[in-house]
């Protein structure tokens, strides 16, 4: 017997030991707010976020270091807004900006941003509720990803380890390899 024999079945064996534990730790950490608050009437049908009884934003977008938002109001409202908090620090001070949104119009504001922005009315605050948006994401797969789809994808690279490490053992047992062939 080779010592090839007992390096393949230690290897299929850790490759079934580390994928079980993953399979086993599917958690779902996921706390939903219930929000009573629907869009207003008249307001467009393309609402990305309720804000309040009367604000919705519409769009948002990042270009060139900005979170760019359009809101859209059924009256006069006043909405501010601050970029992301650096995440580096213990304590500091947040800046904030104060946009005004016009009545039955989109009125778009521009925020210096590196990753989202926080923002709220004073109905909102009355309501006990900040929103936020993040810097969309522009990679081709994007998050976020939940404790299920780190098992799948841990499952199928193991699988994927197992079959290939079979398909070269039958392949030099069958004699199908010509790779390291001896010239005697």
């Amino acid at each position: 017997m080779t010592l090839r024999a007992p390096l393949l079945l230690l290897l299929i064996v850790s490759c079934i030991a580390l994928a079980a534990p993953a399979a086993a730790q599917e958690t779902t950490n996921e706390t939903t707010a219930s929000t009573n608050v629907s869009a207003p009437d008249g307001a467009p049908s393309d609402v990305e976020l309720v804000v309040d009884e009367n604000v919705v934003v519409t769009d948002y977008h990042y270009v060139d270091g900005q979170l760019v938002i359009d809101f859209w109001s059924d009256e006069y409202k006043v909405v501010s807004v601050a970029p992301k908090v650096d995440s580096g620090s213990d304590a500091g001070t947040m800046q904030f900006r104060a946009a005004v949104v016009d009545a039955d119009t989109t009125t778009t504001v521009r925020v210096p941003s590196s990753g989202g922005v926080t923002l709220w009315t004073e109905q909102s605050i009355e309501q006990q509720r900040f929103h936020y948006l993040r810097k969309p994401n522009t990679f081709l797969i994007s998050g976020p990803w939940s404790g299920a789809d780190v098992r799948n994808a841990s499952l199928g690279s193991a699988l994927g380890v197992v079959i290939a490490v079979l398909y070269e053992a039958v392949s030099a047992k069958v004699g199908s390899a010509q790779r390291g062939e001896r010239l005697a």
